[in-house]
């Protein structure tokens, strides 16, 4: 039974350290980023996504899609519905400069909507 006391202890220590390193949040810049539907000239904008999220991993090493989502704008006193696609996208630092630059080269006329703020992070 002695010899087990010191074993028992050395496990609680091993595993104190390594739940207090996984509890470790690290720096992150959130960025919410929104793509309408249908660009300026009518046409969809499906077809350009991929070669969008393909950019992003370059960027930032991954992305959440959120889906389609609706938003609206104010137009002359009347509200006009858009319809998008929403991301996630993380990253170790601001890159909201360059995702203005891709949305802006993909997606034309203001290419997107993208908020950013700073966030902490768990792996």
């Amino acid at each position: 039974m002695k010899r087990f006391l010191p074993f028992i202890f050395c496990l609680c220590l091993v595993l104190a350290a390594g739940a207090a390193q996984a509890g470790e949040q690290e720096p992150f810049v959130v960025h919410f980023v929104v793509i309408g539907k249908v660009l300026p000239d009518g046409s969809d904008s499906a077809p350009l996504m991929d070669e969008f999220k393909l950019e992003v991993l370059k960027l930032a090493g991954g992305f959440t899609e959120l889906g389609p989502t609706r938003g609206g704008s104010l137009h002359d006193n009347v509200v006009r519905s858009e319809e998008n696609v929403s991301f996630i996208i993380g990253a170790k630092k601001d890159i909201s400069v360059e995702l203005k630059a891709l949305t802006d080269r993909l997606f034309k006329d203001g290419g997107a909507f993208i908020m950013s703020w700073p966030g902490k992070v768990l792996f």
